[in-house]
């Protein structure tokens, strides 16, 4: 158990005074200080200001980055121009609900467009590279056609062949039956 011992110091007129733990007791009563603890949490449960539940603000990913196109509350965010003397005349969004103590978006103006900027460029250099892509694979496939068509004309040419050889055989063969027929005779 703690033992305290009170100072009190008078000056102006004034009452301080504050305790301190004492080094001649070492053995520590663990239930009290359980029960005390026990105690503090209990009263801290009852209290309104530890009850309050927190603001929710739906995550809205677009204010982060970029131009902000709505505020965590929903509004949509107004351009403003700061009067400070550290940033004269430099504007910023702001939301138009931001006196309501809420948690509200705010973000300089040449901030926000230099991401923006940078999420563009990102976005075109993504779609050249898509756009390469799309290049090379027609390229493969007009190559694939040539092929193709130039194996059918092979393939339709040796066909030709093969269909001329076959009915020469065939004349040959009916030509020979012919005369074997006409010897016999």
């Amino acid at each position: 158990m703690f033992v305290h011992h009170l100072s009190q110091v008078n000056q102006m007129g004034q009452d301080y005074s504050y305790s301190q733990p004492s080094s001649s007791s070492n053995s520590i009563d663990m239930s009290s200080l359980l029960e005390a603890e026990a105690k503090m949490y209990a009263d801290e449960a009852e209290s309104p200001y530890c009850n309050a539940e927190p603001d929710q603000f739906p995550p809205q990913p677009e204010a982060d980055d970029g131009i902000p196109t709505a505020c965590y509350c929903g509004a949509q965010p107004v351009v403003k121009c700061s009067y400070t003397p550290k940033d004269p005349y430099r504007r910023y969004f702001s939301c138009p609900n931001v006196d309501d103590g809420g948690c509200h978006i705010w973000k300089w103006w040449d901030v926000a467009l230099t991401e923006e900027l940078s999420e563009v460029q990102r976005h075109v250099r993504q779609l050249k590279d898509q756009a390469f892509e799309c290049d090379q694979k027609m390229l493969k496939l007009q190559k694939t056609v040539c092929e193709v068509k130039k194996k059918s004309e092979n393939t339709i040419v040796f066909a030709l062949a093969v269909c001329v050889m076959v009915a020469a055989i065939v004349f040959i063969g009916l030509a020979a039956m012919y005369l074997s027929g006409r010897a016999s005779k």
